[in-house]
């Protein structure tokens, strides 16, 4: 079984001198007693105080991938050091690792009302009308009142005719973005990327019409065709706008790797 890793905390009140041990972190504390911490089990380094670093034993934490933080006594970052192989770490293992901490479950929350309160802001400028809410259901029925009047079929079918399509793309998105095969099951009860993801598309379809693309109904093939025509047509703003907010949760969850 593949052995955990945890976060290293150092603080300069027990901490004197940090030098490099092969594969392992050698620590020499103001008593004078030396331990040591393997590599290969360390997630990330938070040292509070000065505490001497040997330049040896900072380039093996950054060529294994171990982000540090270094933080003033009263808690206060100073700096980090992110190595070009800890920055590439995949957000599939983020979401894993804020999934079982409080602080990542906080900032996922955060993130995922940050995008609804940007579309809120982007769909009341397209109607030059001021919507009170932040979050989408907060103003969902004024919007599904200019929907209506928009769109060939109800608002409801609209809806519902676009979650296949939605969840086909969110799938083909994580997926490149490296996600495993259970990229539709929630990490948490809250924490649920892919569900979290296809709404945010589905707000993107409805901030389309606002804006005046209309779907067309082919009275032949019918409005299920006629829908996700409509999808495709536009795939490339869908795409982009999922990019920008994977993009978003994965620089804000790699704020845990330096906390």
């Amino acid at each position: 079984m593949k052995e955990a890793r945890q976060a290293l905390y150092l603080d300069s009140l027990q901490a004197d001198h940090v030098s490099l041990d092969t594969v392992a972190l050698r620590v020499q504390t103001h008593e004078q007693v030396t331990l040591f911490y393997p590599l290969r089990r360390i997630a990330r380094v938070v040292v509070t105080g000065k505490v001497e670093w040997q330049t040896a034993a900072l380039l093996a934490c950054l060529d294994y991938g171990i982000p540090l933080a270094f933080r003033e006594r009263d808690g206060r970052l100073i700096g980090h050091c992110l190595s070009e192989r800890s920055n590439q770490t995949p957000l599939e293992a983020l979401l894993v690792y804020c999934a079982d901490h409080p602080e990542g479950d906080d900032l996922y929350q955060q993130w995922r009302c940050q995008e609804e309160y940007q579309w809120v802001l982007r769909a009341g400028r397209t109607r030059h009308y001021h919507l009170q809410g932040r979050l989408a259901y907060q103003v969902l029925g004024q919007v599904e009142r200019w929907l209506q009047a928009q769109l060939p079929c109800r608002f409801a079918q609209f809806t519902a005719q676009l979650q296949a399509p939605i969840a086909s793309h969110v799938a083909e998105v994580l997926a490149a973005y490296g996600f495993s095969d259970n990229i539709h099951l929630p990490a948490t009860r809250r924490v649920h990327l892919a569900r979290d993801l296809a709404q945010l598309l589905l707000l993107e379809a409805y901030w389309l019409v606002l804006r005046g693309e209309r779907p067309t109904l082919d009275a032949q093939r019918g409005l299920r065709y006629s829908l996700i025509a409509f999808y495709e047509k536009h795939q490339a703003h869908f795409e982009e706008r999922a990019r920008i907010a994977l993009n978003r949760l994965w620089r804000q969850l790699k704020t845990l790797e330096v906390d």
